[in-house]
């Protein structure tokens, strides 16, 4: 019988990586689940190549790097090695496998749901394979019913599930992606759904009032200039009144008003429709709006929220990496990978630790991402020196969890005060417009309706 290499989950959430014998892909996962494992990646064995920069050790409750640089981060295994999509995105600055780093079509709360079903049904013991043939049977959006049916699929055929999850780029983002691939490799499933079932739930409540502070910007933009030209409009329909009716007073009023609208109010509507749309469209780039998200566009609480989440999750990984013992190199890489802002995970991602006897160690990519401030690396720093990283790292991920849950009890108030404040100077613009138009051509119109100076 031919030899299988995998990679496993025991009940104990460890990671176990070893090589069985197995008629098929298929009758492997039943020989593992027979031995309590649930594998996460199972590939036909190939011959052992020379030089190879990191191979599994068989048959141990941890992932072993004994071959090799310690510090490499490449695989000796085929193209759906779970490290090796991480090497391509470091080497080449952002390249991810997958075309958006943080968007989906998929909504926040569908989302939570989907995930949600995931985690209980890994943390029961299911194989990938069936726990996503099941999630298919079990959601009501369409595109996730797809993909779970073919990741179910690529999964039965010993696909990482990381790897197949990136094959539907426009459901599951790339910050995702390389999530699962770095509890693949790690051996924390069950514990990674829970952070990215937090965050998404978290991203649902912010998306909420994002949306809500939206509309009152669209209510401002529209009845601006509406309201701001309606001064002059009365001034010119007192110009222009000739009746001696209510009827012709209010017909003069309506041609005026209607005047004044299209020679100033529409021209005003529509350059600020383009300039929001402009944003809209320089949001809608990954890039410039992850660092505009990042800043806040001037809202704090916002921008602090982004920070806390997206450090929160690099520190989450990177602990559970470093308590498996993956290297420095190869967990910093697949951390950042999982960080949701991509501005954030760009700069995580463009620290290189080196290789060899030249490879530096994880408090130095902290302090060379210029993201932590000196304290927290300093304690990184202690962590490596006297072997408690993994528990200090935690500490760090648990201090990001209560910034990140502060933030988000004080967003509400604080998109209640953007709201507010939009409304105040929209309102303050318009009311100082009227009467600015209105006292401006009032005395000049009483004058002509009265033929005085005529």
């Amino acid at each position: 019988m031919p030899n299988y290499q995998y990679h496993a989950v025991d009940a104990g959430g460890r990671s176990v990586a070893g090589e069985i014998q197995a008629t098929d892909v298929r009758h492997a996962q039943q020989l593992l689940r027979q031995q309590g494992l649930t594998a996460t990646y199972i590939q036909a064995a190939t011959p052992a190549q020379p030089h190879a920069s990191l191979n599994p050790s068989y048959s141990t409750g941890k992932p072993s790097h004994s071959l090799g640089s310690p510090h490499a981060i490449g695989h000796s295994q085929p193209s759906r090695s779970p490290i090796r999509s991480v090497t391509r995105t470091t080497r080449r600055g952002m390249q991810p496998a997958t075309t958006s780093w943080e968007r989906s079509r998929v909504a926040p709360r569908i989302m939570v749901l989907w995930l949600t079903q995931l985690r209980s049904m890994l943390k029961a013991g299911m194989t990938p394979a069936h726990a996503f043939q099941s999630l298919a049977q079990r959601t009501t959006h369409a595109g996730l019913r797809h993909a779970s049916e073919c990741v179910a699929h690529d999964t039965a055929q010993g696909v990482a599930i990381s790897d197949a999850l990136a094959k539907n780029s426009l459901l599951f983002p790339s910050f995702l992606v390389g999530a699962f691939r770095a509890a693949e490799y790690g051996g924390y499933l069950p514990e990674m759904l829970e952070r990215l079932i937090v965050y998404y739930e978290q991203w649902h409540t912010v998306r909420r009032w994002s949306l809500l502070t939206q509309a009152f910007l669209w209510h401002a933009i529209l009845l601006l200039p509406l309201i701001a030209p309606f001064g002059i409009g009365l001034t010119w329909a007192l110009r222009d009144f000739t009746g001696n009716s209510t009827a012709d007073a209010l017909q003069a009023i309506g041609n005026g008003v209607g005047q004044i609208y299209l020679r100033f109010g529409l021209p005003t509507t529509l350059l600020l429709i383009a300039l929001t749309l402009l944003g809209y469209l320089l949001t809608g780039l990954e890039r410039v709006g992850a660092r505009l998200r990042l800043n806040g566009l001037g809202f704090l609480t916002y921008a602090d929220w982004i920070r806390a989440q997206s450090l929160e999750q690099y520190l989450f990984h990177l602990s559970r990496l470093t308590r498996a013992g993956v290297y420095p190199a190869t967990a910093h890489a697949l951390a950042a990978a999982a960080v949701p802002n991509r501005a954030l995970a760009e700069s995580l991602l463009s620290v290189e630790l080196g290789r060899a006897e030249g490879a530096a160690h994880i408090d130095q990519a902290l302090e060379r991402s210029g993201l932590f401030p000196t304290e927290e690396v300093l304690l990184v720093r202690t962590g490596v020196q006297t072997g408690e990283l993994s528990s200090i790292l935690q500490t760090l991920t648990t201090w990001y969890i209560q910034r990140a849950d502060e933030n988000l009890r004080q967003l509400p108030r604080a998109f209640f005060r953007l709201m507010t404040l939009t409304s105040i100077v929209a309102a303050g613009i318009a009311l100082i417009s009227f009467a600015w138009g209105y006292y401006v051509n009032i005395f000049h119109a009483v004058d002509r309706f009265m033929g005085v100076g005529e």
